[in-house]
């Protein structure tokens, strides 16, 4: 019984069920169709590639109930849903486990869950056609060719987002036998799996026919080169870093597969999003987030590489404000996230890197001297990504044609609360993506996510590039992102150090990246798998509180009075999710070696 299980997992039927694979495969009367009759018939073969594709994640606010779970759990932001008693709120009390987790369970279709077998399964998919593509019949030998080269790719992102959440796995490319002795069946190195990741992706590179950008509309499904120059960027940089790396030193690698990666993007035409299109937006960065990537063989964005064919929810319900008739305030920006932007004038940050607190609860900030910060006017001369992503007291929105005025103290019109899921935690609430003129009488389409961008590869590279010594190349890498930012090249950031370049990067991360699940996952690579997560223990805020015209702000800890912490989830086994108990103890009976992750 245990074997039939595991290879529920690993295999599926030499038959295809078409009712539950895809409607583009149910095309005979009995529903059912063997694989040698799919690869026979030139028809058959693209729709079954197609159900490869079912499985790739919508991201953002398509976790469980429309939380951004891995930036809820992260330092940067705070689920407001936790009245409710579901989600981000369970991971906070330290509340999870082998059988059910907020990432893994089926509570609805719509979220995105189950990542274990439905990456899996695809994957499968994809071994099965890689199997048969060679001789399968085709209506081009074109066709084959570019199909070959995405499979490749897909299959390395599936593997990919596997190594993200559950860590160390078996690399598996070719459908397993039916007569298989799954009693040999072991984990390959997360190292070894990272690499077999850049390995398929440069298998796809060599092919011509798949082209560096999708310039059809009718192809937007499609993969391209450019996405595996990314996914090798980003790969790579993991392979090296602590989590990963087995201890061994794998940042000359990382950086070789960064630099080939960004050079070729560069060659075919991708850049940094700079020129706006409207005077809707404070500046490029906010603009770019807000609307979509356009498509042709010359668009206006240029930047994206890979972005979601998902509508993103109408911020104006899920992600709005009270003052917008809001249906959820959703996951808020945290202290930690705000004062992570830099002054503009100075260029230089508010806190010192190299220890931003000097308490663990994070009340007590460390400043960084001649910075330009004023604590009584905490929102002036930051970062303009800080005005992008961020929506805090005073700041001035359009609710449709009206402008109006955030007003965060207690019975403003956005006040902060304890107790109502439309009202922030922390005191802000989320700006990047928003349409900045909906509102609960005018949708409008927010910004979809972007799986890879340009701007993620340049600080992959920056950060490979700091590690084996190359440390003017990291900094100038950083500096070009800050520019597009807003910074004047008279406040470039530099460094003397390794080390200070370290925390240069890691700090340029933070704010770049807001939003984008990378804060979830850097804090997990950078430290040991046994190590908890001490950045994401304590969660803060600021409070406002208003006397006639004057406005004083004071730090707060969410979530906490300060003698537990906000979130359990910085322990050291939310390194990775646990894989589901059943696939665990099926694999532990049968290999004799342990599979669970730590902790669970």
């Amino acid at each position: 019984m245990k074997k039939i299980i595991l290879k529920s997992l690993f295999v599926c039927s030499l038959t295809l069920s078409l009712n539950s694979c895809s409607d583009a495969l149910d095309i005979i009367p009995d529903g059912r169709l063997t694989l040698e009759e799919v690869f026979a018939n030139p028809e058959y073969v693209p729709a079954y590639f197609s159900t490869a594709f079912d499985h790739i994640p919508y991201k953002m606010s398509w976790y469980y109930w429309f939380d951004n779970l891995p930036s809820a759990l992260s330092d940067e932001s705070w689920s407001c849903d936790d009245v409710e008693g579901t989600g981000a709120i369970n991971a906070y009390k330290g509340q999870g486990s082998a059988r059910e987790n907020i990432f893994e369970t089926l509570y609805n279709d719509s979220f995105d869950n189950g990542y274990w077998n439905k990456y899996w399964k695809s994957i499968r998919i994809i071994n099965v056609f890689l199997q048969n593509i060679p001789t399968a019949a085709v209506d081009s030998e074109e066709n084959r060719q570019r199909w070959t080269a995405e499979a490749h790719v897909l299959r390395a992102y599936y593997y990919l987002q596997l190594v993200k959440w559950y860590g160390a796995l078996p690399i598996v490319k070719e459908p397993f036998p039916d007569e298989l002795d799954y009693s040999t069946l072991k984990k390959n190195t997360a190292v070894e799996c990272l690499k077999f990741i850049v390995e398929d992706c440069e298998e796809a590179l060599k092919y011509e026919e798949l082209p560096w950008r999708i310039v059809n509309g009718s192809e937007y499904r499609r993969l391209s080169r450019s996405i595996a120059a990314a996914i090798i960027s980003q790969a790579s940089l993991y392979a090296a870093s602590t989590l990963y790396s087995d201890g061994e030193n794998h940042w000359e690698y990382a950086y070789q597969k960064n630099k080939e990666s960004f050079n070729n993007l560069i060659a075919n035409g991708y850049e940094l999003y700079t020129t706006m299109q409207t005077d809707e937006y404070p500046n490029a960065y906010g603009e770019y987030f807000a609307q979509n990537a356009s498509g042709g063989a010359n668009p206006v964005d240029k930047e994206t590489i890979w972005g979601s064919i998902k509508d993103n929810h109408k911020m104006w319900w899920v992600w709005g404000m009270p003052i917008q008739s809001n249906y959820r305030a959703g996951d808020v920006p945290s202290q930690e996230l705000v004062d992570a932007y830099d002054m503009l004038e100075t260029g230089k940050p508010v806190l010192k890197l190299n220890k931003p607190y000097l308490d663990e609860t994070h009340l007590e900030p460390n400043y960084y001297e001649d910075s330009g910060y004023n604590p009584d006017k905490p929102y002036e001369g930051r970062d303009p990504r800080f005005y992008a992503t961020v929506i805090y007291n005073g700041a001035h929105i359009m609710v449709g044609n009206t402008e109006s005025v955030i007003q965060t103290y207690s019975g403003g019109n956005c006040e902060l609360r304890d107790n109502d899921r439309r009202y922030t935690r922390t005191g802000y609430y989320m700006n990047k993506y928003r349409n900045w003129h909906a509102f609960s009488g005018m949708s409008g389409e927010d910004g979809k996510w972007k799986y890879y961008r340009l701007g993620e590869v340049y600080l992959n590279l920056a950060e490979a590039a700091l590690e084996v010594g190359y440390i003017n190349e990291a900094m100038q890498l950083v500096n070009t992102i800050r520019h597009r930012a807003g910074f004047d090249p008279s406040v470039d950031v530099s460094a003397s150090s390794k080390e200070e370049a370290r925390l240069i990067v890691r700090h340029e991360r933070q704010v770049e990246f807001a939003f984008e699940e990378h804060r979830f996952f850097d804090a997990r690579r950078w430290t040991r798998n046994d190590e908890d997560i001490e950045n994401e223990k304590f969660c803060t805020g600021m409070r406002a509180e208003r006397s006639g015209r004057q406005v004083k702000y004071e730090r707060f800890i969410v979530g906490s009075d300060g003698s537990t912490p906000s979130k359990l989830s910085y322990k050291a086994k939310w390194h990775f999710l646990p894989i589901p108990i059943g696939e665990s103890s099926s694999l532990e009976d049968l290999t004799g070696d342990k599979w669970q992750n730590y902790g669970w």
